[in-house]
C-alpha cells in the first residue's frame, strides 16, 4: 500500500459534556487530515456547519495557514515561519517520554510516547504515532515536533475544550494541490484576532 498520499479520518472525543453553551454533541465529531508531499491539510468541521476550521502545513517551508468559516464570515491566518498552528493549545512545557509499547490503529502499527507536564501541572496523557505513513518530519509546525512520526492517538485543546482525538480509517489516494490552497474570499486577520474569535465562539 502506498503511504506517500492520502486521507486520514480521526474520531474526536470531548473531555466535557458541555462547551461553552454547546452540548458535545453538536461540536464536531471528525477531523480529516489529507495529506501529499511536504503538505498537510487538517479540517475540523461542526457537527450542524456552523464552523469551520482549516489548518495547512507547509513542512517544507514551516508555515501554517489557518482559515476560520463561520456562518457568512470567513478568516484567514497567514502563519510566521516556524511558528505552530495557531487557534490550538500550544503545550508549553511538554516533555515527552517514549516507552517502547506498541498498539496497533487503523490498520498501523503504532509507538507509545507519554506526553508530561512538570512545570504547569496539567494532566499526562498517551500519544501514539507511525512511521507506516510517508510524511517526513509530520509535526515540523506543531507542538509535537518531538513526536518522529505520523500521530494516531492524541489531545489537544480547542479554546476551552479538550479533546482525544483518534484515528479511524486511512484511504490512499491522490490529493488535488488546489487543496492546499486557500480560498480567495478569505479576510485576512491578524492570529490574536482568529484565536479571539474562535475562542468567543467556544465560550
Amino acid at each position: 500500500m502506498d503511504t506517500s498520499e492520502g486521507v486520514i479520518e480521526y474520531k474526536i472525543i470531548y473531555n466535557q459534556n458541555k462547551i461553552g453553551g454547546y452540548s458535545h454533541t453538536v461540536l464536531p465529531q471528525m477531523m480529516i487530515m489529507q495529506f501529499k508531499k511536504d503538505r498537510l491539510k487538517t479540517t475540523i468541521e461542526g457537527a450542524l456547519g456552523f464552523f469551520r476550521l482549516v489548518n495547512v502545513a507547509d513542512l517544507h517551508n514551516l508555515k501554517n495557514t489557518t482559515y476560520l468559516k463561520f456562518l457568512d464570515k470567513r478568516y484567514v491566518y497567514l502563519g510566521k515561519k516556524k511558528e505552530n498552528a495557531c487557534c490550538f493549545g500550544t503545550l508549553e512545557g511538554m516533555t515527552v517520554e517514549f516507552t517502547g509499547n506498541k498498539k496497533n490503529i487503523a490498520g498501523f502499527d503504532c509507538q507509545e510516547a507519554i506526553a508530561t507536564f512538570p512545570d504547569t501541572g496539567m494532566d499526562s496523557f498517551h500519544i501514539y504515532y507511525t512511521d507506516q505513513i510517508r510524511i517526513k518530519r509530520p509535526n515540523a509546525t506543531s507542538p509535537y515536533y518531538q513526536i518522529p512520526g505520523v500521530m494516531m492517538e492524541f489531545n489537544t485543546s480547542l479554546g476551552d475544550a479538550t479533546m482525544r482525538i483518534i484515528a479511524q480509517d486511512f484511504k490512499a489516494m491522490k490529493v488535488p494541490d488546489k487543496e492546499f490552497s486557500v480560498p480567495g474570499d478569505y479576510r485576512r486577520v491578524s492570529k490574536t484576532e482568529i484565536e479571539n474569535i474562535l475562542h468567543t465562539l467556544m465560550e
